[in-house]
């Protein structure tokens, strides 16, 4: 089997929030077979014609015409013909990664296997947590209230987003902890606004409160002050989902710069790469979870790492994000789907989830000219430290 074709998908899905866009990638056999992928750049691509361009001009040059017998070669390709030029971080890797996935996703259906079956499953279900909003577009009530279904389907794993007005949310977050499940594990998302000193004195507010990891309080680039919050914080501290492949990950663990380790296949160079990053997590005995925070072809994704290594936990599950992975084909993955916390990983050959190419034609792709730097404000509206 030889690929014919590499192409990216663009899609913007107009949620009620805000439209978010998403960069897919199509890939297609000399003998029409087609393989899926997903790219992600943290809570919808924001940038996906950027990222879809660098899948046209830079990857697909690379495995169009090549025979495909395994991922790894080609995934090697791709890296090694451009990591001088185009380096080996961000819009590079992310790119890389939809087009990693879709090999599997390819490879899989050409075998008749599940890609989970390809690589070694050791599960069939798991579990998830509920990645929610943050803690200042509404007080206790209202959030409760938003995570209801989701306890309601067995659940107990909790995610919400601190702000700026970091003492308001705490005292929402409080009165949330209370109303949950007495089993449930509760989990803060910092978005990198902090300083390391407000960082401590936030950290020490949720060790009250038994939070279970603090995640990205300080910019993920600032080494060094990660380094000082983990010795420092009374709560674990999680970061992954900027961490690119194998390389960033031995660094960070070496040197302690997190407690939790959250790789995802959608950003850290694809499916091989962050089994690899989980398998090094449980080397240096750190808690691995799986970061999501894109589409359904990239939480299927997820899935099949999650479920080929032991040491995963968990799954990160936006389910403010659902709405959109109407556009996705084969298993469904909606919150109806989940049992008793867990969601099934897809059996059918490949990843099980591809993209309706009709329903992605129904929401074009679209520069939304009010979500300025990743925001309706601009980056500096939230991501500018402590005030």
């Amino acid at each position: 089997m030889r690929v014919r074709s590499v192409e990216p998908v663009l899609v913007t899905y107009p949620f009620a929030r805000e439209p978010l866009s998403y960069c897919y990638v199509r890939v297609e056999a000399d003998d029409g077979l087609v393989g899926w992928g997903e790219a992600c750049d943290s809570f919808g691509c924001t940038y996906a014609g950027i990222v879809g361009k660098v899948v046209e001009d830079a990857f697909a040059p690379l495995v169009a015409g090549q025979e495909l017998t395994a991922v790894e070669p080609l995934a090697e390709r791709m890296r090694l013909f451009t990591r001088r030029r185009l380096g080996d971080q961000w819009v590079a890797v992310h790119a890389r990664s939809a087009v990693e996935i879709a090999l599997w996703d390819l490879l899989g259906k050409a075998s008749g296997r599940s890609v989970a079956d390809l690589l070694g499953r050791v599960r069939d279900r798991v579990a998830v947590y509920a990645s929610h909003t943050f803690l200042e577009e509404g007080d206790a009530t209202w959030h409760l209230e938003q995570l209801a279904p989701m306890l309601e389907r067995g659940v107990r794993m909790v995610k919400v987003r601190i702000g700026p007005a970091w003492r308001r949310d705490l005292a929402v977050m409080a009165t949330i902890r209370a109303g949950l499940p007495d089993d449930a594990e509760l989990m803060v998302d910092g978005s990198e606004i902090f300083t390391v000193p407000t960082a401590l004195e936030v950290a020490a507010a949720l060790a009250d409160l038994g939070v279970r990891w603090f995640e990205e309080p300080v910019p993920q680039g600032e080494r060094a002050a990660i380094e000082e919050l983990v010795r420092r914080s009374p709560v674990p501290i999680a970061y992954g989902e900027h961490l690119f492949g194998v390389q960033d990950t031995v660094e960070a663990l070496a040197r302690r710069q997190l407690d939790v380790l959250q790789p995802d296949a959608a950003v850290s160079g694809g499916i091989a790469e962050a089994r690899a990053m989980a398998r090094l997590g449980a080397a240096y005995g750190a808690r691995v979870v799986l970061h999501h925070a894109a589409g359904p072809v990239s939480l299927a994704a997820n899935l099949h790492v999650a479920a080929t290594v032991h040491h995963v936990g968990a799954v990160e599950y936006s389910h403010v994000l659902a709405a959109g992975w109407s556009v996705g084909t084969g298993a469904a993955l909606g919150p109806e789907t989940i049992v008793d916390g867990t969601l099934a990983v897809p059996s059918a050959p490949g990843l099980g989830v591809g993209l309706d190419e009709a329903a992605a034609a129904a929401h074009p792709y679209g520069i939304d000219p009010t979500r300025v730097a990743g925001s309706r404000g601009g980056l500096p509206d939230r991501f500018v430290g402590d005030r």
